[in-house]
């Protein structure tokens, strides 16, 4: 196996935008005490951009059938928030909404304002991460070339039309089509994120998956004929957030990754780990740029 060592040159270039962001509070029961973080938003240099937290089937959960009337509130509340934050989140906000409130505004480094809202979102939200994942179906995280799609076109414009192509292979005298989530005249790219949560199982065997998708491309001719380099991408959770586990479930994830190493090193494949899809972005370029 060979698995591609991280250098200097593979290391994303250091976010350099500024804004400030705040979250936008919710209380359901006003002076309760009780408080939900129902948005964010961002601005910077008189731009702003928000974000609801809360997912709809969270909401629908929470509330029934009044969800669409919370909803609705909500998005008010944002709209209100963003046209604050569009002053420079200078003291005195007002929401004319009972029991919304805005958190104090911080400083914030990312690519842009959609990407500081996401740190945002992240770091003062666990709503949102009810039903994301059920949201935008099981298939969202083993779909993860989609971000990485997203983040090619600050990276490198011209490879982002390689993502999710259909490539033509001939079995048993039957032609037909297998997906490659990256494929161009150099390389084949499958890429697959795992999670530390309960969704491990299910997408280690997506990116199984992937690994045997990678193999009958090889096999019928798909990657040899045009010469290509075949890897396999994982997108991993940050080391921080590992170091969270438990025993047990650190146990559980480690022996994943060693599976899909060694079936990656048998099948002579790379295997690229990243933590981010812009890195992962970062490194299908770095692969290109070496087999060119």
């Amino acid at each position: 196996m060979n698995v591609l060592a991280h250098d200097l040159e593979g290391v994303p270039d250091f976010p350099t935008f500024e804004a400030q962001w705040a979250p936008v509070y919710l209380e359901p029961i006003v002076e309760s005490g009780e408080r939900l973080t129902i948005g964010v938003v961002a601005g910077a240099n008189g731009n702003v951009s928000g974000s609801l937290t809360i997912t709809d089937k969270a909401l629908e959960c929470l509330y029934g059938a009044s969800s669409d009337g919370m909803k609705s509130m909500m998005e008010l509340a944002l709209k209100k928030a963003m046209a604050y934050a569009k002053n420079g989140f200078v003291k005195g906000y007002s929401s004319g909404i009972h029991g919304v409130v805005l958190g104090e505004a911080r400083e914030g480094i990312g690519y842009d304002l959609d990407d500081i809202i996401s740190q945002g979102i992240a770091l003062c939200s666990s709503l949102s991460q009810v039903h994301s994942e059920d949201a935008k179906s099981a298939h969202d995280r083993s779909s993860y070339w989609r971000r990485v799609q997203k983040a090619m076109e600050r990276v490198d414009k011209n490879l982002v039309q390689h993502f999710n192509v259909p490539v033509d292979v001939t079995i048993r005298g039957s032609r037909l089509s297998l997906q490659c989530d990256y494929f161009s005249s150099r390389i084949a790219v499958n890429v697959c994120s795992l999670s530390t949560n309960y969704r491990l199982s299910h997408l280690f065997d997506a990116a199984t998956s992937k690994v045997f998708r990678l193999e009958q491309l090889k096999n019928h001719d798909a990657l040899i004929k045009h010469d290509h380099k075949a890897a396999m991408m994982l997108v991993l959770p940050q080391d921080a957030t590992v170091e969270l586990l438990k025993p047990a479930a650190l146990k559980n994830y480690k022996e994943r990754i060693l599976l899909l190493q060694d079936m990656a090193e048998k099948k002579d494949f790379d295997l690229v780990t990243v933590h981010s899809a812009f890195e992962g972005a970062k490194e299908i370029q770095k692969l290109e740029k070496t087999a060119a």
